[in-house]
């Protein structure tokens, strides 16, 4: 800054002292120099406002499911230098979320990639649409596929279905008497992902519910949240322990029901078996130590990182999941079972060494790290 005053105050000179037409041109071409003195001086320059705001507005840190997302976001991002970002945390509140998607459409965002807390905030996103946004969401969806251009997740339905059968095929196999008393921990209320995994685990127990050999004697969200479970858990378990398998809608909820029975002196792993999903570390480690049955693998840094290409894709050439290929625009990230015969070849939260590629468009594999 102390260039421009010396050349403001040069200028001053020349004004009052002199009126020929050469020092006049002088002072025009000490005007020209301005703008680039004032870059310099940490003004904005052409390379920053080329750039677009892509919005990265999702349900929070907390389940901790949702920090590698955060995680894959960053990583992308320097893959393409024409994009900016912003990541705005709606600490699991749909209201939060909702003033952060308009408050992103007013001050001008090229995109928003949205983790959405729950279908309440399709309108807002609809919105944004409708204003020229492009919104790409991850992980949970919204209530209509119009209100995005894509989706990028697991098949909810499917992993709740894989983990429950592995479940009660373990039952089966090790000859566990009947009827086998079921509880199921939800997840977030609403939520696209709660919904279809509970969707998901009562189809592979609705022919077990048929024909008696299998009965539900608790069904309730605990949010996707450790100690929530365990409290919840832990009231159940105080008036009886007969339960002989506990399908949790993510792990964060299997560790919390862990918790709760380790508290009643139960070692689960022996007469009663816990599922999860999300390859979360710590249930990772359960798993190896048969405290945990299984859990199922859909990388949530994938999921941001190939949500990324995606933007990408549509802000430079307008790119979108090919219909035929994604109807809707659901775009499925791969899915692994983990059980204790491979639970030694996955990393946490499932994350791949190699990103694969995103699909469709304009994008290629990276290292993860």
């Amino acid at each position: 800054m102390k260039n421009i005053r010396n050349v403001k105050s040069q200028i001053s000179f020349y004004k009052k002292s002199y009126a020929s037409k050469k020092l006049s041109k002088k002072i025009s071409v000490l005007l020209l120099g301005l703008p680039l003195l004032v870059s310099a001086c940490g003004g904005t320059a052409a390379s920053t406002t080329s750039k677009k705001t892509v919005y990265f507005i999702f349900t929070g840190y907390t389940p901790p499911y949702f920090a590698p997302m955060a995680q894959g976001i960053k990583a992308a991002i320097k893959h393409y230098p024409n994009l900016s970002l912003r990541i705005l945390d709606a600490q699991g509140s749909a209201s939060t979320e909702i003033t952060d998607i308009n408050e992103a459409v007013a001050a001008g965002a090229k995109g928003i990639i949205l983790n959405p807390v729950n279908g309440s905030v399709t309108s807002a996103a609809s919105n944004a649409m409708s204003k020229g946004v492009p919104v790409i969401t991850i992980d949970r969806d919204l209530s209509s596929p119009s209100a995005r251009i894509a989706f990028i997740g697991d098949k909810d339905k499917t992993l709740g279905f894989k983990q429950t059968s592995y479940g009660l095929s373990w039952l089966s196999s090790h000859n566990i008497p009947k009827p086998w008393h079921v509880a199921i921990l939800q997840g977030t209320l609403g939520s696209s992902t709660a919904i279809d995994r509970l969707a998901g685990a009562m189809s592979a127990l609705k022919p077990y519910i048929a024909n008696g050999s299998a009965k539900i004697v608790l069904n309730q969200s605990a949010n996707f949240d450790t100690a929530t479970a365990t409290t919840l858990m832990n009231e159940f378990l105080a008036k009886t322990t007969n339960i002989q398998l506990v399908v949790a809608g993510n792990d964060a909820m299997a560790l919390g029901a862990i918790n709760a029975f380790k508290s009643h002196n139960i070692t689960p792993g022996k007469s009663v078996v816990i599922t999860g999903a999300d390859a979360q570390p710590e249930s990772l480690s359960a798993i190896s130590k048969g405290t945990q049955l299984d859990t199922v693998t859909h990388s949530p840094f994938v999921e941001a990182f190939w949500a990324t290409e995606a933007m990408n894709n549509y802000l430079s050439s307008k790119i979108k999941p090919p219909t035929s290929q994604f109807p809707n625009g659901n775009i499925t990230i791969p899915m692994t079972l983990v059980t204790k015969s491979n639970v030694s070849k996955i990393s946490g939260w499932g994350t791949p060494s190699i990103i694969p590629p995103l699909p469709y468009g304009k994008s290629k594999s990276y290292p993860s790290k």
